[in-house]
């Protein structure tokens, strides 16, 4: 006979609740987190982060924010960067640069009627034009006639502006159809240097010599302008405010001040300055090729150069430290970019003429050259 059992009375079944799942903790009852050995008794636990790292990673995350609101696409080459500085910004300070240019060369600059001056601003003239890049101060917009040309030599336009080839489709005060440039031939062999600032071009008659003829000389322009075009100098300008702000952050978590320049520097600044000179490079031999200067002088001037840098420098310096890449590695990817570079020449109708007159002007130009006072003999 099976036993019944009684169902529990309600206090029963409170009291049985509370014996099985209700548990009483003392107030008095305290956790006392085990000591690690060596350390003293009473020091405190962990409160939190380093107010160090908390600053950091708070700023570190709204300059991330503004870094990726602000990054944009090279037009010519979809690379990638930081830009916080605007194309009138830009243009504003190129004409302070000129004025300094004015000041410290002005007695050495070369009148705009010397012979050198007009063979550079030439260069310049063609290169600018046909890619719709303004034009010579001073001078008058020349119009294109049948192949190019003006009745004075003057490069008339091309007849289709593509921005991917390096060329001005969206006019700015930094570069543009009505854009007024400077040209200045600054009276110093010792110098061997060219340069260009929105609506600045600056030779020095010592690059003359490793240039040897007008696509040499080409050549050198396309790439200084080829800066210009790609914004080079804004967005360096732009690129000071994140060096300096990683440099400080890696100072407020303990690393020495040298040693933090040093990281952005090596890490940053200079592969950046490298980047930048192989974009000129590429874009200036489209600038060039759009000009109808052969292709093949661009290489081959950075190849001069090269030999000329191995002859006056004592010993080897590497790549990673300079601001520009090895001589010898500019040649091989600017030959590896020559098809498309002479596809642009023979797609342009005007080129044919042209190339005639630049191998009628070589022969007359063949023994000219270049003395201490800037002249021709």
């Amino acid at each position: 006979m099976l036993s019944r059992i009684r169902p529990l009375n309600s206090v029963a079944r409170a009291s049985f609740r509370r014996n099985v799942s209700s548990t009483r903790i003392s107030k008095d009852v305290q956790y006392v987190r085990f000591r690690k050995p060596g350390e003293p008794a009473g020091k405190p636990g962990p409160r939190g982060w380093d107010p160090r790292i908390k600053m950091v990673t708070l700023f570190g995350g709204l300059g991330a924010a503004y870094y990726v609101s602000h990054l944009e696409q090279v037009e010519q080459t979809g690379r990638w960067r930081f830009m916080n500085t605007s194309q009138k910004t830009e243009a504003e300070l190129g004409e302070i640069t000129r004025k300094q240019l004015y000041q410290e060369y002005g007695a050495h600059i070369l009148a705009p009627t010397h012979p050198v001056s007009r063979h550079v601003r030439r260069v310049v003239s063609r290169i600018l034009t046909a890619s719709n890049l303004g034009i010579i101060r001073g001078e008058e917009r020349r119009e294109p006639t049948l192949f190019g040309f003006d009745n004075f030599g003057g490069f008339g336009g091309f007849s289709s502006p593509d921005s991917s080839l390096g060329a001005s489709t969206h006019p700015s005060e930094a570069y543009g159809p009505e854009k007024q440039w400077d040209v200045l031939v600054v009276n110093d062999r010792k110098m061997i240097n060219a340069m260009a600032t929105p609506g600045v071009v600056v030779v020095f008659t010592g690059i003359l010599p490793v240039c040897q003829d007008e696509e040499g000389l080409a050549a050198v322009l396309a790439h200084e302008i080829g800066h210009v075009v790609a914004r080079h100098s804004a967005e360096r300008i732009s690129s000071q405010i994140i060096w300096i702000g990683l440099g400080l952050a890696l100072q407020v978590l303990g690393l020495d001040a040298f040693l933090s320049h040093g990281l952005t520097t090596y890490a940053l600044e200079l592969p950046n300055s490298r980047t930048q000179e192989r974009e000129a490079d590429l874009i200036g031999l489209r600038l060039m090729s759009r000009a109808c200067y052969s292709p093949s002088a661009a290489p081959a001037m950075f190849e001069r150069m090269g030999k000329l840098e191995s002859s006056v420098m004592s010993q080897r310096s590497f790549e990673f430290a300079q601001t520009h890449p090895a001589s010898e590695n500019r040649v091989k990817y600017l030959e590896a970019a020559l098809p498309e570079a002479f596809r642009i020449v023979e797609d342009n109708p005007e080129c044919q003429q042209v190339r005639r007159q630049l191998d009628a002007f070589r022969e007359t130009a063949q023994g000219i050259k270049v003395t201490d006072i800037g002249n021709m003999v």
